[in-house]
C-alpha cells in the first residue's frame, strides 16, 4: 500500500512537471530573449488565415530585442503590405520572400505611424516604384525624422478594394503615437491593431516617447465601438489574439503605474 501511494505521488509531480514545461513553450515570455532572436534574423512567416500573413521582424529598444509584427494581405490582384519590418535589410528579404512564397507582386504599403518599427523600410518599396500611403500627420513627422516621405492621401482615401480583398483604414485618436493608425480587413474580419493595441502578455505601455497617456483610452474605446465584429487582433508588438486584447491595453491604461 505505501508503495503505491508513493508511485501516485511520483506520477502527480511528474504530471505537475510536464504541464509547466508544455504551458512556457507554448506561451514565451515577453519580451523575448535578445540571445533568441537577434535583430539580423530571418523574417518569421505566421498565418492567420489563407490571405493574411503577419510578417514579423526584430529590432532593438532600451537594449532589449523586440518583435515587430506588421502583415501581408493577398488578394487575386496583388499583395498588400501593412507597415515594413524593423530594418531596410529585413524589408528587402520580405519584397523577396512575397514573391518567392506566394508568386504575386506588392500593389501599395501602408504604414500606421511615424515609427522605425513602421517604417523603415519605406526606401525599399519606394525605389520599386511600390507606392506606400499614410496619412498627413505619418508623412510630416516621417519627414522630420528621417524615415522618408510616404504618398499622405489615407485622410482622404480610407478605403482600398483591390481584386476580391479590401483594407480600412480608421484613426481613432492619439495613443501610442499622435499619429496611429488602425487596419480592419473586413472580407476576414481581422484588425491590425498596430502599436495602440497591446498584447496580453505585455506588462506594460512599452515606449511612451511620443504617447498621449491621456487620449489613448479613448482613442482604443473608439476602436472597439468601430470593429465590435473583429475575430482576430493584430498588436504590433506580441501574440495576436481576440478584441480581449483592446482592454487589455485599457487596464494598462488605467492601472496607477503605467
Amino acid at each position: 500500500m505505501r508503495t503505491n501511494v508513493s508511485l501516485l505521488v511520483l506520477y502527480l509531480s511528474f504530471g505537475i512537471w510536464f504541464a509547466q514545461c508544455h504551458t512556457a513553450k507554448e506561451f514565451p515570455s515577453y519580451p523575448p530573449n535578445p540571445t533568441t532572436n537577434p535583430i539580423d534574423s530571418s523574417i518569421e512567416w505566421i498565418k492567420i488565415k489563407e490571405s493574411v500573413w503577419i510578417h514579423k521582424s526584430f529590432g532593438s529598444f532600451q537594449g532589449k530585442t523586440y518583435p515587430s509584427n506588421g502583415l501581408v494581405v493577398l488578394t487575386n490582384k496583388g499583395v498588400v503590405v501593412i507597415d515594413t519590418p524593423w530594418t531596410e535589410p529585413q524589408t528587402e528579404e520580405l519584397i523577396q520572400s512575397i514573391q518567392t512564397k506566394f508568386q504575386k507582386q506588392i500593389v501599395f504599403v501602408i504604414v500606421t505611424h511615424a515609427h522605425d518599427d513602421r517604417m523603415a523600410g519605406v526606401s525599399s518599396f519606394q525605389k520599386r516604384k511600390i507606392p506606400v500611403y499614410s496619412t498627413q500627420l505619418t508623412a510630416k513627422l516621417a519627414k522630420e525624422n528621417g524615415y522618408g516621405i510616404p504618398s499622405p492621401i489615407l485622410d482622404i482615401q480610407t478605403r482600398f478594394s483591390l481584386g476580391n480583398g479590401s483594407v480600412e483604414v480608421f484613426y481613432p485618436g492619439p495613443g501610442h503615437s499622435p499619429d496611429n493608425i488602425v487596419v480592419w480587413l473586413p472580407d476576414t474580419h481581422i484588425l491590425f491593431g498596430g502599436c495602440l493595441v497591446k498584447a496580453l502578455e505585455a506588462e506594460d505601455l512599452g515606449n511612451l516617447k511620443d504617447a498621449n497617456v491621456v487620449e489613448w483610452e479613448s482613442s482604443v474605446k473608439r476602436v472597439l465601438s468601430r470593429y465590435p465584429d473583429a475575430e482576430v487582433v493584430v498588436p504590433g508588438h506580441g501574440n495576436w489574439g481576440k478584441l480581449d486584447l483592446l482592454r487589455h491595453t485599457i487596464r494598462l491604461l488605467i492601472s496607477p503605474n503605467h
